[in-house]
């Protein structure tokens, strides 16, 4: 049966905010961060005016083999070390920045082909959708003896049924097309109270109010009638952080609602990643799994790619340049299959195939003087009770991400924009990787150890480490979600398997301070 599109959007933005943070382990090495010393000890320390390759001491790789039985982890390092070309290393203070109207005007200028009308226009249902629907649920109805008898099909029975007339009431006062010249677009950013006053039955914006009372919204679609599909839209989030999102399709309109930031490394590591996976490779079970199993997937023919990866990342380039955002490079990426999320006005029929199309996906980062500052886990997240206050925040990380094939830039996103203050000290001091290494083979057991509170009968961690890459990361005070420091870190990436949970994962193990050798926490942020 067709899934509920409303439903598992807003489903699907719940999950985003729903990951668990866990406690750092009590240990002088994670706790007591104070940002005013960490930049005392950057401009004041040991190790004052280092080369960065000095710093380094010209490694290449690093083994070593930990192993704690008391604590269920198993540790291997077989690592290559990433060292960035650059003399220095510096600090700078950074602040959330707000996607502002004239970078949505020029993206809108740059993608859009066509006259941009209001978003909410999707959520009209015209008697042909509905007609869609009411077959699906019928098919429905139909399927329930086959699984149900007695008292239980019965119940089962009338919970349709009531679905399916519910749907026969909206067909008969549904239109028959959309008339896309009642939802006129502006181009402007509006407060998300101002959209949602302007019409509180609009489900859109009802609901995009529900989650950023405070903030701002833009969403425009075109009309399709060239026979490509195009979205565009922007949130200016206090609680959830700032974004701006562009999809172009041929057969339906993609959901760009929300952020939802890159999961590339979890597919170069093997790990989970939501509808994505290598071009190169077959569907993984994973795809299947998340879809219920017994579903079939078609690819999407009239959207090739026989652009090579280096045009594709020129394009990148030109429309960067062309948005005068500067400072930023071409990270990682490669060519990848993704389902299509079109939750709209689609021309596939998911009975058929959830349909999928090959496409490069490029991750671009900052880069500041020759050394990026890394995507390696998750952004700073926090959810729970602080006194009397329910409080759910966000602060991704900084990242631009495109899909391109031969149809040009089919994807633009631009998640948590940074605008760097100050450069709080131009040439910082660093802790030798002999004393990182130190740090990191004390605490990566402890920092991943079994809880035998929650798993009784015991388990294991096994832990790969492939990559040990200096960059910089933002790190900021527990409280804070729109200020913080960018400063050098070790990264030690790699794969976690455990013997329970959710299986394998990919991606920074450890982030340790390379000013004062603290571990830091990227589900904190600091």
């Amino acid at each position: 049966m067709k899934k509920n599109k409303w439903l598992l959007a807003t489903g699907m933005i719940m999950v985003l905010g729903l990951s668990a943070c866990q406690k750092s382990p009590d240990s002088s090495i994670v706790v007591n961060k104070d940002l005013d010393n960490l930049i005392d000890q950057a401009q004041n320390g040991e190790n004052g005016g280092v080369n960065v390759t000095d710093v380094a001491q010209n490694y290449d790789t690093y083994q070593t083999n930990l192993q704690d039985d008391s604590l269920g982890v198993i540790v291997n390092v077989d690592a290559r070390v990433d060292i960035p070309k650059t003399d220095q290393m510096s600090v700078f203070r950074v602040a959330q920045a707000p996607i502002s109207q004239e970078l949505l005007t020029k993206v809108q200028q740059e993608l859009v082909s066509g006259t941009l009308y209001d978003g909410a226009a999707l959520s009209i249902q015209t008697k042909a959708d509905i007609e869609r629907e009411l077959q699906s649920e019928r098919e429905y109805y139909n399927s329930l003896a086959q699984e149900y008898e007695g008292e239980d099909l019965r119940t089962m029975q009338e919970e349709a049924q009531r679905m399916i007339d519910s749907c026969q009431e909206l067909y008969e006062s549904a239109p028959t097309e959309v008339r896309w010249s009642d939802y006129p677009s502006d181009g402007q950013l509006h407060s998300a109270a101002e959209r949602y006053q302007e019409d509180t039955n609009n489900e859109f914006y009802s609901w995009h109010y529900g989650l950023n009372p405070n903030g701002q919204v833009y969403y425009g679609v075109t009309d399709g009638a060239d026979g490509t599909q195009r979205s565009l839209y922007v949130q200016n989030n206090p609680e959830r952080g700032n974004c701006i999102r562009y999809r172009s399709d041929k057969h339906g309109y993609e959901w760009v609602a929300g952020i939802q930031q890159s999961n590339l490394e979890a597919v170069k590591g093997g790990g989970y990643a939501q509808d994505i996976w290598d071009a190169a490779g077959d569907i993984p079970q994973r795809i299947y799994d998340q879809y219920g199993g017994e579903i079939t997937f078609a690819e999407i023919q009239d959207e090739p790619v026989t652009i090579s990866q280096e045009e594709a990342i020129g394009m990148a380039d030109a429309f960067l340049t062309k948005l005068g955002i500067e400072d930023f490079q071409y990270y990682d990426g490669g060519l990848y299959n993704e389902v299509l999320d079109l939750r709209y006005k689609s021309d596939l029929d998911e009975r058929d195939g959830f349909g999928y199309r090959k496409e490069y996906i490029l991750s671009y980062m900052r880069n500041i003087d020759g050394a990026f500052v890394t995507f390696e886990a998750a952004g700073k997240h926090e959810e729970g009770w602080n006194g009397d206050s329910y409080v759910k925040k966000d602060w991704g990380i900084e990242c631009i991400e495109f899909r391109i094939n031969d149809s040009g830039i089919v994807g633009f996103d631009y998640y948590s924009p940074l605008t760097i203050v100050e450069t709080v000290v131009d040439q910082s001091n660093m802790k030798t990787f002999e004393e990182v290494r130190s740090t990191f083979e004390t605490m990566v057991t402890v920092a991943n150890a079994v809880d035998p509170y929650i798993y009784e009968d015991g388990g294991s961690v096994t832990i790969e480490i492939d990559r040990v890459i200096l960059g910089y990361a933002r790190i900021s005070e527990a409280d804070s979600y729109d200020t913080g420091l960018v400063v050098p870190v070790w990264d030690f990436k790699g794969k976690k398997t455990t013997s329970y949970g959710s299986g394998a994962t990919y991606g920074s193990v450890i982030t340790i301070n390379a000013i004062d050798g603290s571990v830091i926490d990227r589900q904190l942020g600091y």
